[in-house]
């Protein structure tokens, strides 16, 4: 076989570059659907339990799907995006022949330490850490010097279920660390509407001059049914929110209140304060009552 050409330092700073650009473009984009529910709940103002923030669900696995991209970004025939646009290819250091889906997936789980690559790359452009651990270095594209294999869908399909598969193994710690969040959900056949009434004519009647209250009692919480569950939805009359000293004053004697017919002890919940003028909104939210887990 012909020598093969070195990369030049240049070169290949530039793939690095290039391939780290397009490749977060890409996964981002699959990240747009849990952005959209994130941004979306923190400015909506309902009684309606949401989860907390929106990476989460489904929509955790379709980011997930897009993150797994980034490390299977050589698995076509050992180039990226950015490698078929500077003419560079990943081949198998021994044998000078395309490198596989595999190996290729080996070589860029070192991504992970991307500045550290970089800094590997200043030293050898042609191998870096990744090219170490999956016997692979980086050639000048050349299809008369290296055979160009027919691409093999299972044979891609597989880094690609691997690289899935470990990112939703690395993510079962924090989903785990969701459960030891305060939380609660409540049984939507257990509302009381009586309580519920009763409650928001207490608010009209004491502080309807600052605000008004819109009120949910549900008298069962999911695994704790001796709990209930408030929220309390506080639309102001006045920007109270702006001024610390104010808000907890206005906060204070809205819990007053709320405690006069529910002890801390029986309920748990949230509270939203709202201030609304013209297109402009303002608003604070907290838990309320007794911190439940899930």
């Amino acid at each position: 076989m012909a020598t093969e050409k070195n990369v030049p330092l240049g070169t290949r700073l530039a793939s690095m570059v290039l391939d780290h650009v397009f490749m977060t473009i890409i996964c981002m984009l699959f990240f747009v659907p849990s952005m959209i529910k994130a941004f979306a709940g923190a400015f909506s103002i309902s009684h309606e339990q949401k989860e907390v923030g929106g990476f989460s669900g489904p929509l955790l696995y379709i980011g997930l799907f897009g993150l797994a991209l980034y490390f299977c970004k050589d698995c076509i025939n050992g180039r990226s995006i950015a490698k078929r646009i500077l003419k560079l290819q990943v081949v198998d250091n021994g044998t000078g022949e395309v490198a596989s889906p595999l190996q290729c997936f080996i070589r860029n789980i070192s991504c992970i330490i991307w500045p550290v690559e970089v800094i590997m790359a200043l030293v050898n452009p042609n191998r870096r850490i990744g090219d170490h651990v999956a016997g692979t270095k980086l050639v000048a594209y050349d299809p008369l010097l290296v055979e160009q294999p027919r691409v093999v869908i299972v044979k891609v399909l597989v880094p690609l279920v691997l690289s899935f598969g470990l990112l939703v193994l690395v993510t079962v710690p924090f989903r785990l660390l969701r459960l030891s969040i305060p939380g609660a959900k409540y049984v939507e056949s257990s509302y009381n509407e009586a309580e519920s009434k009763a409650l928001e004519q207490l608010y009209s009647d004491s502080l309807g001059r600052n605000l008004s209250a819109s009120v949910r009692v549900y008298d069962k919480v999911e695994r704790h049914p001796s709990i209930k569950y408030i929220s309390v939805i506080y639309r102001l009359k006045e920007n109270y929110l702006d001024d610390p000293d104010t808000s907890e004053e206005l906060k204070r004697a809205t819990m007053r209140y709320l405690h006069t017919m529910f002890p801390q002890s029986t309920f748990t919940g949230r509270a939203q304060y709202v201030y609304q003028q013209g297109g402009n909104m303002q608003a604070s939210s907290n838990q309320i009552g007794m911190p439940i887990w899930k």
